[in-house]
């Protein structure tokens, strides 16, 4: 067995509302036929074979595990989560050699990433 990463969850005090805002955000297709307190999403594409461990004093700060979503457009993703009440924690900033990043707080306080890989 190859130790794979195989899924992840977002920690939320309201699914239908979480859901929703990842739904209207990234259109993900969310499924709510697992209880009341459980919601499955959906990318549709995507294959997660990896990660990273940072120990820089910034990523540490944050105190959580951050998942990193591939957006075409950082920019335009930080002011639409915004718009549907996240809060932006850090503005498109380049990884030399390698591309983009940024960070938002969804609806429950998760840090997320959104990331562009340099082409």
């Amino acid at each position: 067995m190859s130790h794979t990463i195989c899924h992840l969850e977002i920690p939320t005090a309201d699914v239908k509302k979480s859901g929703e805002f990842y739904k209207k955000l990234f259109g993900w297709k969310i499924d709510y036929g697992w209880g009341k307190d459980y919601a499955m999403f959906s990318t549709g594409e995507g294959v997660l074979s990896g990660g990273g461990l940072d120990s820089s004093e910034e990523t540490r700060s944050l105190g959580n595990i951050i998942i990193y979503i591939q957006v075409d457009d950082i920019n335009a993703m930080l002011e639409k989560a915004v718009k549907l009440g996240a809060k932006k924690v850090k503005e498109k900033t380049e990884i030399p050699n390698v591309g983009w990043y940024g960070l938002f707080t969804d609806l429950d306080g998760n840090t997320i990433g959104l990331f562009t890989p340099k082409e």
